[in-house]
């Protein structure tokens, strides 16, 4: 079978499951042939031998089953950035992206020069400041695998970023002092919130955070000695504007952020 074959027929069991079956399917095809989606449509009337056709239909069946295509491929992209992911770890988010152009904004703005992410995944958010920005940067994660993962990321970029195992902040405790910006991406789903399926093939500790989402929040902010005169710069549903306002006012100052889409999507609280 040739490789235009092959991916017409990926792209008919694919179309049902994505909006984009033509790119998943060329995703996939560079997946089982370790080809670039550049090298493949150029060697279209290349000859496949069957056995990768069975491998490429059969993963081309789990992904329309619901499975994430970055766990397919083992890759996602972040900033610029091709890093790797696989099943257990959270897949980052274009919309993710600002929350980096607003760390950078305020390390050059205010000189930051030392930098913590709260729960890393990949390493992406962490990654994009380390190589844009001089300072140091933590990042910690409570998962063993989010951490391996992280590493190997951190490792191709030769990125300056030190990984730290544990919750909130208890990792960061003996450098907490000189930490004066912190980041995070943190879970902010509500538990009986109805998610697209592949969504839910991520790690749940990653998504949800309790009946109304804020439970990660509580907990982070349940001793605002910890966070004197520090910066926070945090990922939020639309929704939650009105809650963390209420949750959060006595700490300082907090001002509200939209995504690329006009939606209320981070905020920064400058602790008193």
């Amino acid at each position: 079978m040739k490789l235009r074959e092959l991916y017409t027929i990926l792209k008919d069991v694919l179309k049902e499951a994505s909006e984009s079956p033509g790119s998943e399917a060329l995703s996939i095809l560079s997946k089982v042939t370790s080809q670039t989606r550049e090298r493949l449509l150029m060697n279209f009337e290349e000859e496949i031998s069957e056995k990768v056709c069975q491998v490429a239909i059969s993963l081309a069946k789990k992904r329309a089953s619901g499975y994430p295509l970055q766990y397919i491929t083992e890759r996602c992209y972040f900033y610029g950035l091709e890093l790797h992911v696989c099943e257990g770890v959270f897949v980052p988010r274009i919309e993710t992206e600002i929350l980096v152009d607003l760390a950078l904004e305020l390390i050059e703005e205010r000189r930051f020069k030392v930098v913590a992410d709260i729960g890393t995944g990949t390493g992406c958010i962490a990654i994009a400041i380390a190589l844009r920005s001089e300072g140091e940067v933590f990042a910690t994660d409570v998962s063993e695998k989010a951490l391996e993962v992280a590493k190997r990321n951190v490792e191709r970029y030769r990125a300056r970023v030190q990984l730290l195992k544990g919750a909130y902040l208890t990792p960061l405790l003996p450098v907490l002092s000189d930490v004066q910006l912190i980041v995070s991406n943190p879970p902010y789903v509500p538990t009986g919130a109805k998610l697209p399926l592949d969504v839910l093939r991520e790690p749940h500790e990653a998504l949800f955070a309790g009946e109304d989402g804020l439970e990660f929040y509580r907990n982070f902010f349940s001793d605002p000695s910890l966070l004197t005169r520090k910066t926070i710069i945090m990922e939020m549903s639309p929704e939650q504007e009105d809650p963390l306002r209420a949750l959060l006012k006595d700490l300082g100052t907090i001002t509200f952020f939209k995504d690329q889409f006009n939606r209320t999507r981070f905020f920064r609280l400058d602790v008193a």
